[in-house]
């Protein structure tokens, strides 16, 4: 696991964002270096960014900038563009490093070059791994509980009680990475992935509880993006509502509904818990007959059995999301740090991510 980036230590906002980044993440011990051959640019609303060589790499720090056809957000990198960047909001911050110069191409820097190298492709994997199919399923079709590999995690799951076959679907599905992405997938698809977000683990569990027998369904509870954005990088809170829809799983125990919200797992949650003292009972999660489990509710003080349940999330889920693949990479730079999630993209090119000491990490 990456440490803790020391940010006593004369480090400024933008090399605390610099870290953040989605090419941040993947530099390890060599970000610190990396970011130092850089110059940050600082533009006001309305500005242009031209970006015209590959030589030229930007990474944006802080704020938005748009193009005729979307836009980039916090962590994103890019470089060799078609068309003029322009500066939304009151500002945006970028670090620009020149791999044309003289300076950068020195021999001295050969590892630093070879690392941004490694991290680029890191990115590039994962962005890929992230990117959705060009034609999504069919909303209808999200819970497919009859999916033959859903079928034969049930039956691995199912247990001689309710009460203890809830428990393994829902130990099973919590433990998977919590990751922001795409919505409009199947519970198949989440299975396989090994990862997903509040609706997707919510739709896996809900589809494996109804293979193994059990009366499950969806609900939600409103939460702070207050709560919520203590996940995310800093740079992204100004960008975010300030209160979203929380969507979890729910099991229907001795004729009562329980929530079961699989949604975090143990070091997601340990995020949460190193800034909102005083919960951490909420470690091991874990449910049971007459005993739901649910942060939100209990953050907010809310009874964990008054809930509404609907049979699916079909509507919601079916939403297109505003948020680009690469912009789900950068936003689930704090998370990867925790859960470890970014190894599996560096273990080829980037060998100095697996050792456990580093000094160019961060994590929330």
């Amino acid at each position: 696991m990456l440490h803790k980036f020391d940010f006593s230590q004369n480090v400024t906002v933008s090399e605390g964002y610099f870290f953040d980044s989605l090419l941040g993440l993947y530099l390890g011990s060599s970000a610190q270096s990396v970011f130092k051959h850089g110059k940050i640019q600082t533009l006001t609303e309305g500005q242009t960014l031209s970006v015209p060589s590959s030589d030229q790499l930007c990474i944006l720090l802080q704020g938005v900038l748009t193009h005729d056809h979307g836009w980039l957000s916090p962590g994103c990198h890019f470089r060799d563009l078609a068309q003029p960047l322009t500066v939304k909001g009151a500002q945006a911050v970028i670090w620009v490093l020149d791999m044309a110069s003289a300076h950068w191409l020195k021999r001295a820097h050969s590892y630093l070059r070879t690392a941004l190298d490694g991290a680029l492709s890191a990115a590039e994997r994962a962005v890929a791994a992230s990117t959705p199919p060009r034609d999504l399923p069919d909303p209808e079709t999200l819970c497919d509980v009859d999916h033959p590999t859903i079928r034969r995690r049930a039956a691995r799951l199912l247990r001689t009680t309710e009460e203890a076959t809830a428990q393994a679907v829902f130990a099973f599905v919590q433990a998977m990475p919590y990751r922001f992405g795409n919505w409009q997938e199947r519970a198949s698809d989440t299975l396989a992935r090994g990862s997903g977000m509040c609706t997707t683990k919510a739709n896996l569990q809900v589809a494996l509880m109804r293979a193994c027998g059990l009366e499950a369904g969806f609900a939600e509870v409103p939460m702070e993006m207050s709560v919520l954005g203590k996940l995310m990088p800093d740079a992204w809170l100004p960008m975010m509502r300030p209160k979203v829809r929380h969507y979890f799983g729910a099991v229907k125990l001795s004729g009562r509904w329980h929530a079961a919200d699989s949604s975090y797992n143990d070091d997601s949650m340990r995020i949460y818990l190193e800034q909102i003292p005083g919960f951490d009972f909420l470690l091991p999660a874990c449910i049971s007959n007459g005993a739901p489990y649910s942060p939100a509710h209990s953050h907010d003080g809310l009874d964990m059995f008054d809930i509404a349940v609907v049979p699916h999330l079909n509507e919601e889920m079916s939403k297109k999301s505003r948020f680009s693949p690469m912009q789900f990479e950068a936003l689930n730079t704090r998370l990867d740090r925790a859960q470890g999630c970014w190894q599996k993209w560096v273990a080829a090119d980037h060998p100095d991510l697996q050792a456990d000491e580093h000094q160019g990490g961060r994590v929330a």
